[in-house]
Parts: C-alpha cells; structure tokens; sequence
C-alpha cells in the first residue's frame, strides 16, 4: 500500500469518527454533489461526441420560436383590448397597468419576431457567422422598452395618489376579461417553458410577470373599489414596479454575454476533459479561453504535440478535437491551435 493511499484511508477514518458540524457536513454534501453531477456531464460529453454529427435543421428549431412569438403577439393584441375596454369601464389604475404592461408585449413580441426572422434568412456571404447574437440583442431591447413603460405608469399612480383623483369601479365584466386573458397566457407559458430555447424563455417570463401581475392588479382593483380606493393606486405601483425591476435584472443578466465573460466552472472542465481524452498524443494544454460574446460560447485552445509528427497528423488531431467541442450544446465555435512546446502565447 503507498503512502499517500495509507494517508487517504486514515483521513477517512478520522472522518467517520468524528462527525461534522452540521454547516460543514451541507457543505460537503454539495462539494459531492456537484462532483457527481460533473462526472455525469463527462459521461454525456463522450457520449455525444462518440455519435456521428448530424446536420441539425436549425430552421426547423427557429420555427417553432417564431411560432410560439406569433401566438404570444395575437393573444397579446387580444390582450390589449380586452385591457382597454376593462380600464374604461373600471377606471382602474391597477388594470391600467396591465393595459400598458399589453402595450409593451406587442413591441417586444414585435422586436423578437423581427430578431428571429432576421437570423433565419441571413446572407451566409454577408454573416459568415451567422446572426444569431441579433437574439440576445433583442431580448437586452426588450428589457429596456419594458422597464421604460411601467416607470412611466409608477409614476403616473403617484400622481394620482398626490391630486387624490382615485375612483376605481371593478365590474363582472372586468374580471371576466383578466380572468381569460390569465388563463390563455399560463397555457402559452407552459409551452414555452417546455421548448426551453432561449427566445421562448423569454417568452415565458413575460407571460409568468403577466400573470403575477394580472392576479395582483385584480386583487388590488376589487379592494380599492369595495376596501380602501388608494390600494388600487398602489396596486399598480406594484405591478409596474416588479415588472420593471425583473426587466431590468434580465437585461443586466445578459449584458456580460455581450462583452466575452468567462464560461462556467464546469462549462470549462467538460471542455478540458474533452481535450485531454482526445488523443494520446496530446501532451499539454499551454493555454485555454472559454467565454461568451453571445448565447454560446467562444472556445480557444492552445494544445502541445510532439514536434516531429507530420502536418497531416497534427491537422487531424486539432480539426477532429474542433468538430468534438463543437458538439457541446453551449459552444458556438472552436478554434484550436497547435504548438510544440508550452510558450504561454
């Protein structure tokens, strides 16, 4: 038995004598936990890479984007109306707020819808890339026109509040029209969220704030016309104000997407581990960058081989390591460059 394997035993044995603070033990759980969920990871890695590439109908993926945008923008225009013709009859500020926050789907299911068919009918000769950042783009406008329109509204609900110009009247007709209109979006909702892509995620928070915002800004309509009037004010400041926060969190979320900020932890060591399985070869990894200047990732790899292996092989090893990565569900593109000895360019 080597030492540092008497060394690893005896550590463990102290382990199982002495139990851990409850904080320490959580910790650790985690630390293990997390290590299994990253050995699995690897496992689907080299399973993926192991399966013969097949061309992915990307037109085809972005179809059902666009599908699920247009059902949002027509249930959005329905939304809007129905949000009109309640805020007339209620003269609620609370469903006033959803009548803006309706506003503000259209333009941003307008930006995205234009985003997305912008990519799918790219000029390969003129975006040798491709466009896709145009996605992420639109979903940084969005949280911008969104977060604009319900400060708008906040303090048009102060202003209000201050001239005491408050008389809401919550009517059957009313609920029924926010009611509907709740029940459609949380179904468009779910199905966006079971798509997963990124422009339906953000579909489907748009349609989650809608429908927190729509169930409070009826709770508050109905006590400020039966309870306290000013609680329909309020309301509204609410909604605006939770809808303009999550808009402007989501916004700065993705900013450093835009600006090349370094992959995850486990992004990077499911890469490296591709690396270093590829071939035998391969001797040092001198140097790695794994970051993002868009939805998915920028990978650039540095690698050693020896320096008397003919061209044809050093091309094969490097070009079949680029198409491996480029497997990964995260990475856009990967470049790898091939040295003889560890400089550290």
């Amino acid at each position: 038995m080597t030492p540092r394997k008497r060394k690893s035993e005896a550590a463990n044995e102290i382990l199982a004598k002495e139990p851990l603070a409850p904080d320490v033990q959580k910790k650790v759980d985690e630390f293990y936990e997390q290590q299994n969920d990253l050995l699995q990871k690897f496992r689907e890695d080299q399973e993926t890479i192991g399966r013969p590439q097949k061309k992915i109908e990307e037109e085809d993926e972005r179809s059902e984007d666009r599908n699920l945008a247009q059902a949002t923008f027509i249930l959005n225009i329905g939304s809007l109306i129905g949000n009109l013709a309640a805020s007339i009859i209620s003269g609620s500020l609370s469903i006033m707020s959803t009548f803006v926050d309706s506003s503000m789907d259209i333009a941003c299911s307008f930006v995205m819808n234009i985003c997305l068919s912008a990519i799918s009918k790219t000029d390969a000769q003129k975006y040798p890339r491709g466009r896709d950042r145009l996605e992420l783009i639109g979903v940084i406008l969005c949280s911008v026109i969104m977060a604009f329109a319900n400060v708008s509204m906040i303090m048009q609900s102060i202003n209000s509040i201050l001239n005491d110009t408050v008389d809401p009247k919550m009517t059957n007709s009313t609920i029924a029209i926010v009611v509907i209109q709740t029940v459609l979006k949380a179904i468009i909702m779910w199905l966006c969220y079971k798509r997963g892509s990124t422009s339906s995620l953000v579909i489907a928070m748009d349609l989650r704030n809608d429908l927190m915002t729509r169930s409070l800004a009826l709770v508050c309509g109905y006590l400020g016309d039966y309870v306290w009037r000013f609680a329909d004010p309020i309301g509204a400041i609410c909604v605006c104000t939770w809808i303009a926060y999550s808009w402007c969190r989501h916004a700065v979320d993705n900013i450093p997407q835009l600006v090349g900020i370094s992959a995850e932890r486990d992004q990077m060591a499911r890469i490296l581990n591709i690396t270093l399985k590829h071939d035998e070869r391969i001797k040092y990894i001198d140097h790695s960058m794994i970051y993002y200047t868009g939805l998915n990732a920028q990978v650039e790899l540095h690698i050693v081989l020896d320096e008397k292996l003919p061209l044809k092989i050093t091309h094969d090893i490097s070009h079949d390591l680029e198409k491996n990565i480029q497997k990964l569900d995260f990475v856009e593109r990967c470049f790898v460059h091939v040295d003889y000895n560890c400089d550290g360019d």
